[in-house]
């Protein structure tokens, strides 16, 4: 019982908001001695750190940040999600604000990697799991090390030139922190990365020699994280010469290509698309690194369609979106049946017209339908959210359930994806060398042909130049990563924010059997290449007068 309340009060002090990273004494709280003195302390402050991770049911008040991007509406116009596009975001009225978040679970980091490592509890060294014991203290560190590089990444993506901290500071100290480049912060993450997988550190998987635990960082969530931070970086938005200069493409993907060439060893594959969606999840060999979340019918709550009781709409798919996923291997669009013999995704991803929902209704968006306009919260698209939205969760006011969920942040067929991206910048969609021996149209057509999706193979044909395979790799990314929190930043890595404005939606009518679809193209979204990065928040820069604001933002 102890053990429980000291991690409880960890957990409430590391989450706390009322103290900013920049205003902060970094050695006021507690006692140090105190606090690492003990094996299971330390496990639980370690413990107290991963609750920073990203992977929450809801981004930005309510909403996804899906819906500040083509991929999704959201339905409730009180929202601060709308802000990222209709020109009312600022460096005083922030967006989905994590520069305080991220800093503090850095200061927690460096505060155990300075205090809470090296013992060698020599009290503990007869008993008999002294081993196992001393092996899952010391792996503390390096996980400590890979998540701490994890936050770097959150936060660089946003926020562009940051402080590279990696001691424990004074508030003086803390207030007088000089921003770094871009790819400083690159270097670092790739760094750690690479420490933290050389032999005997983080293992690949957690077997007994660990209890078989889960949900903690591994050596393929390092080196996946080396990947997705070498594809940011070698993407338009951070790399000048991304057209001209195939350097950092090709490091790209020799980082994702360790972890290909490892999969068969490491029990790393591609699973059917429907077994990544339940709550039990985490127990697939496709998934790296998962956010697991308890008993809660939070996301139903905000995306169970409007006129199901308990269902309050929210984040509902595009046109654009739908629009992503192919027809199956020789089918061809029929326009009055527009969702038939489709990519599979589409139906695990985008709950639509007659598609089934909670209490074994079918979706009705028809003008005056159950979940149709003109009632308010109505999608406007036309469709609603299924992907992760557990149906078999009521929100009945007698008989209200909840359902355990885990939202995947890494797997592997985004790193199938990394490097069929980095191998065609580099090499156009075939070429290979002697080390990539994978071309990039072998590696799409792997996640293109998991198990049950029956769509076909890219061929030469469809992808003959780079330009063709380009589009046809951001496409797949949609149509697989879809509300994985990869579309919004991939807009703003690509620099095609411009072009992602118009936002597509379908209204359905019927006259006697048949259905007509009618599209239409929103022209109401803001966007401003400043957006490219957030504004560092201006309270942050009134403390610390020597961060620099990205430019455009005031």
């Amino acid at each position: 019982m102890k053990k429980h309340i000291f991690l409880a009060g960890i957990l409430v002090m590391l989450l706390s908001s009322c103290s900013d990273f920049l205003d902060y004494n970094e050695n006021s709280d507690y006692d140090q001695n105190k606090l690492f003195n003990t094996t299971w302390s330390n496990t639980d402050f370690v413990t107290g750190i991963y609750a920073y991770l990203p992977g929450a049911l809801n981004d930005v008040d309510g909403a996804l940040r899906s819906a500040a991007c083509d991929e999704a509406e959201y339905v409730w116009p009180t929202s601060t999600i709308h802000r990222f596009y209709d020109g009312s975001w600022s460096a005083i009225r922030t967006v989905d604000d994590k520069w305080g978040h991220y800093y503090k679970a850095i200061r927690a980091c460096n505060d155990y990697l300075e205090n809470g490592t090296g013992k060698d509890w020599k009290e503990f060294e007869f008993k008999k799991d002294y081993a196992k014991m001393m092996r899952k203290y010391r792996n503390l560190e390096w996980e400590v090390k890979a998540l701490r590089a994890y936050y770097y990444f959150e936060l660089v993506k946003r926020y562009n030139r940051i402080p590279l901290i990696t001691k424990v500071l004074t508030e003086e100290e803390a207030n007088n922190q000089v921003p770094v480049d871009y790819q400083t912060i690159v270097d670092f993450i790739v760094r750690e990365c690479d420490e933290v997988t050389e032999d005997g550190r983080l293992p690949a998987v957690y077997n007994a020699d660990y209890d078989n635990e889960t949900g903690r960082v591994s050596k393929i969530f390092a080196l996946a994280l080396k990947a997705r931070t070498l594809l940011y970086a070698a993407s338009p938005l951070n790399n000048p010469d991304a057209e001209t200069n195939p350097a950092k493409w090709i490091e790209t993907a020799k980082a994702a290509k360790k972890i290909i060439d490892a999969a068969g060893s490491w029990n790393l594959s591609l699973v059917s698309f429907d077994r990544l969606l339940g709550a039990d999840n985490y127990k697939e060999p496709e998934m790296i690194l998962i956010k697991r979340i308890g008993d809660t019918n939070e996301l139903e709550k905000l995306n169970f369609p409007i006129g199901l009781e308990g269902g309050k709409s929210g984040n509902c798919p595009t046109q654009n979106l739908v629009d992503a996923y192919d027809m199956k291997e020789g089918q061809e669009m029929n326009e009055s049946e527009p969702y038939a013999n489709r990519d599979p995704r589409l139906a695990y991803t985008v709950l639509y017209h007659g598609g089934k929902t909670a209490y074994g209704k079918q979706v009705d968006v028809l003008p005056n339908g159950l979940n149709g306009l003109p009632q308010e919260g109505a999608t406007k698209t036309g469709y609603y959210l299924s992907k992760f939205v557990n149906i078999s969760v009521s929100l009945t006011a007698n008989s209200t359930t909840t359902a355990k969920h885990s939202m995947p942040l890494f797997r592997y067929a985004e790193i199938l994806l990394i490097y069929a991206e980095a191998m065609n910048e580099a090499y156009g969609p075939e070429g290979v060398t002697d080390e990539l021996n994978l071309s990039a149209r072998d590696a799409i057509n792997m996640v293109r042909g998991r198990s049950g999706l029956g769509i076909a193979a890219l061929t030469s044909e469809d992808v003959s130049s780079k330009k063709e395979f380009r589009q046809a790799l951001r496409k797949e990314r949609m149509a697989e990563l879809a509300f994985e929190d990869h579309r919004f930043w991939d807009i703003r890595r690509w620099k095609i924010g411009e072009e992602t404005t118009k936002i597509k939606r379908v209204s359905i009518s019927k006259a006697g059997d048949k259905y007509s679809f009618e599209y239409s193209v929103t022209a109401d979204r803001i966007w401003d290449d400043k957006m490219y990065f957030y504004p560092i928040p201006q309270s942050e820069i009134y403390k610390n007068p020597k961060l620099v604001q990205n430019p455009g933002w005031k």
